[in-house]
């Protein structure tokens, strides 16, 4: 094994994630993939992961799962990928076995793990793909889509999977309550998907600045129950997404629904905060449909590369990239809500 110039982002902790030297270049094993890392963005689960630990990786490990990157190996049989295809991926693997996975669920699989959690991740120079996911085929071609762009097929491919949860055609309003990255992408997607009257909920700040610059309705949180009903045309929205990880925000939603309409909760509350305090009278008499949505699979990652690729110019005002060595200036960006989506480049 030669030494690789680079870094590596990883995980020590809880509230000790390093840059460290990138070290030997692994040699890939049947099955595997050797990628030459080109970005990789900063996941919310990544700042969670450092700020509250992770019970599913094992220090030290190497975190990152968006990203974007050129294949230099392949291991004995990998015959769908050759060497030097530009590719991301689905970073939740399933075990192909289980009733979700014959049933394309992936996402849900009952003996899941995932790329940057339960194995070495992405946020380096190098990164080597487990041979299960090429199996699997979790890797996704990008073409010529520009890394620091493709980099975020896997957090667009989840927004993706929840909406790809409804009658699309049926929804003609949309309330977005949390504007992170997430929450942007959901809106971005909305529009792709023909929806034309979008609001989003947000505090004051560069997220909330970036989202009116690209043309959206942005509303403070104060202003949500005085204004709902005026900006959802009198009865409450057709769709409700919640990407707060807030519990009163996530209690509260059903309220801003319209009878017979939808409410999304994508985001997680934390283990000890997941128990919601909620009016059942509303969800029954309204006839609302609540859901959960959760990662995504390898078909949601190609349909987010075409709206990345068509949208390309709206994701470049979202991104800041930089070195992977200033990580945590970008760490600290996102808990300070400065920056809105960070790209690292190795």
């Amino acid at each position: 094994m030669s030494k690789a110039e680079g870094y590596k982002v990883v995980y020590h902790g809880v509230k000790d994630l390093r840059v460290e030297p990138f070290g030997e270049i692994p040699k890939v094993k049947d099955g595997e993939m050797l990628i030459e890392v080109e970005a990789c963005a900063i996941c919310g689960s990544d700042v969670k992961t450092f700020k509250l630990g992770n019970p599913r990786m094992n220090a030290p490990a190497t975190i990152g799962h968006e990203f974007c990157g050129t294949i230099i190996d392949l291991g004995k049989g990998v015959d769908k990928y050759s060497i030097g295809e530009r590719v991301t991926m689905a970073t939740t693997m399933g075990c192909g076995e289980c009733i979700y996975c014959k049933q394309g669920k992936t996402n849900i699989c009952k003996n899941i793990t995932a790329m940057g959690f339960h194995c070495d991740g992405a946020m380096a120079a190098y990164t080597v793909v487990p041979a299960k996911a090429v199996s699997m085929g979790n890797v996704v071609k990008v073409g010529d889509l520009d890394a620091q762009i493709a980099a975020l097929s896997e957090p667009m491919s989840c927004a993706i999977n929840g909406l790809g949860r409804l009658p699309m055609d049926k929804i003609e309003s949309a309330l977005i309550v949390g504007i992170g990255a997430l929450g942007m992408m959901h809106a971005i997607a909305l529009s792709e998907y023909g929806v034309k009257n979008i609001v989003c909920v947000s505090n004051p700040g560069v997220k909330r600045d970036i989202m009116e610059d690209i043309g959206y309705k942005v509303i403070g949180r104060d202003e949500l129950d005085k204004e709902y009903l005026e900006l959802s045309g009198g009865d409450g929205f057709d769709l409700v997404i919640i990407t707060a990880p807030s519990n009163a925000v996530q209690a509260n939603a059903v309220q801003y629904a319209k009878k017979g309409g939808y409410v999304s909760y994508f985001a997680s509350l934390p283990v000890g905060d997941e128990m919601l305090n909620m009016n059942s009278r509303t969800i029954h008499y309204n006839e609302l449909i609540l859901y959960g949505t959760s990662d995504s699979t390898a078909a949601h990652v190609k349909e987010a590369g075409q709206i990345l690729r068509k949208r390309k110019d709206t994701f470049e005002k979202i991104i800041t990239t930089m070195p992977i060595q200033d990580f945590q200036t970008g760490l600290d960006g996102i808990l300070d809500k400065s920056l809105a989506k960070v790209v690292l480049i190795p």
